[in-house]
């Protein structure tokens, strides 16, 4: 049966999005003219893990024995002088890396263990399906994903009793509204947030308070210590108050952005050893517990290796969490 052509117009190409003028998230008149110009920034994809990295040398599969041997547990005293070592890779676009934010505080605070935070790009910046210049990001291909993380930090955050709101405006620049559209996400010539909290964050690690800089900065972002689309009116201060020169530091980064950028650079290829891709992470001896809600294995992983309760705990302090681990490190 012969059927009428269709002589519809084709449907109109797909338009690069005004990166500019986005709606997905708000912010506030002029919350992006605080954002100081920075040099560019190097291609931040991490596509390729390093093949000896350390779930794929240590997962035993059942019937295929690990390539390497799990780490021996310790067996000194763990005291204030020799305290235990972890790294933690941070992201300040990731609710769950906030999430997790005051727990890992009082671990330091409380407990013989160097917590390191180790600020990198967040996922939607370092999986850019072109390489870092825009486009969509390999979360687009999880359609679930950015809608139910938003939904679920929210109630995360009822849950553990942390105040929360998702960030307004995102850290990083992508087109996601309404649900259901591609998300896309801008290139780093109009990400003018992450590369300057990224870049922010190198330096207070350089500086030893990389700890304080996230406790400073990401409650702002997410914690609602900000009103409504003005965080980052607040981040020079914010940094300040953690006994750095916010002026001086912006300047160092403007004339020697490769001083900082090394350590994110060195900071993503530690983390891609650990053979994990999300944030947060925490890694003890290259063991990576991925997200927010492995802290107490991860904590149990600790006791196991003799971790002990400063006799007085040290700065910052922070209140003990609604739902700390017990003693054996469960719930």
């Amino acid at each position: 049966m012969a059927t009428e052509p269709d002589n519809r117009p084709p449907p109109p190409a797909d338009k690069e999005p005004d990166w500019d003028n986005l709606d997905a998230s708000y912010e506030a008149p002029g919350a992006r003219d605080v954002v100081p110009d920075m040099p560019p920034i190097p291609d931040v994809t991490t596509m390729n893990p390093p093949k000896d990295n350390w779930v794929w040398t240590h997962v035993d599969t059942g019937y295929h024995e690990a390539q390497k041997p799990f780490p021996i547990p310790n067996r000194k005293i763990v005291t204030e002088e020799d305290p235990l070592e972890v790294d933690v890779f941070f992201s300040m676009r990731s609710p769950y890396s906030y999430l997790a934010l005051y727990r890992l505080v009082y671990l330091h605070s409380n407990y013989n263990v160097n917590v390191n935070f180790r600020v990198i790009f967040p996922i939607a910046a370092r999986t850019s399906a072109s390489g870092g210049s825009g486009g969509k990001s390999s979360l687009a291909g999880r359609w679930y994903y950015f809608y139910y993380s938003q939904y679920d930090a929210a109630r995360t955050g009822r849950y553990e009793g942390i105040p929360f709101r998702f960030a307004s405006p995102d850290p990083i620049v992508n087109d996601v509204w309404p649900p259901g559209s591609s998300q896309a996400v801008a290139p780093l010539s109009h990400q003018p947030y992450i590369t300057w909290l990224v870049r922010l964050g190198n330096a207070a690690e350089l500086e030893g308070k990389a700890l304080e800089y996230c406790l400073a900065v990401s409650p702002l972002i997410f914690g609602a210590r900000a009103k409504l689309g003005e965080w980052p009116f607040h981040v020079a201060d914010a940094v300040n108050s953690i006994g750095m020169n916010y002026d001086n530091v912006i300047e160092d980064i403007q004339s020697n952005p490769d001083k900082y950028d090394a350590v994110w650079q060195q900071n993503q290829v530690d983390f891609q050893a650990t053979g994990q891709g999300g944030v947060p992470t925490m890694s003890f001896n290259g063991e990576p517990f991925f997200g927010q809600d492995r802290f107490n294995q991860f904590f149990w992983r600790l006791r196991q290796n003799g971790l002990t309760a400063r006799k007085v705990p040290r700065e910052p302090i922070v209140a003990k969490p609604l739902r700390w681990p017990s003693r054996s490190g469960g719930d």
